[in-house]
């Protein structure tokens, strides 16, 4: 009984740390990338707290791809549920400012996800 105070500090404590990674990456944010004809389009992707994101390509408000995901420890795992021909699993390490989103590719099994050179960068909408 005398660890229960000792229990529950450190339980708040991962749980609010972990819940802060993940509200980090939650919002809307923009990035260009090369549509079907070569020429670069903007891609609107919206993170919900729920562990869902959304990708619009081309800005008209359709949504293309929807998927799930799991900040933690600098990292964001993602996994494409619908509209991808591709629903493998990435792992991309996250930085995140005032201004942007920073997300490198640790690791991915959809080919291409995350352009040639495996970073992604995108500004806050």
């Amino acid at each position: 009984m005398k660890y229960l105070p000792f229990l529950l500090t450190l339980f708040s404590f991962c749980f609010s740390a972990s819940l802060s990674a993940q509200s980090e990456v939650v919002g809307d944010w923009k990035t260009m990338v090369p549509g079907d004809e070569g020429k670069m389009i903007p891609l609107h992707v919206t993170i919900k707290a729920d562990n869902i994101y959304w990708l619009d390509f081309g800005g008209d408000g359709d949504i293309e791809i929807t998927g799930m995901y799991e900040a933690k420890d600098g990292q964001m795992r993602i996994q494409d549920v619908e509209g991808s021909d591709c629903t493998g699993k990435g792992v991309y390490a996250v930085e995140v400012t005032d201004k942007g989103m920073t997300m490198t590719r640790v690791s991915d099994e959809c080919e291409g996800r995350g352009g040639p050179e495996g970073k992604i960068v995108f500004s806050r909408e």
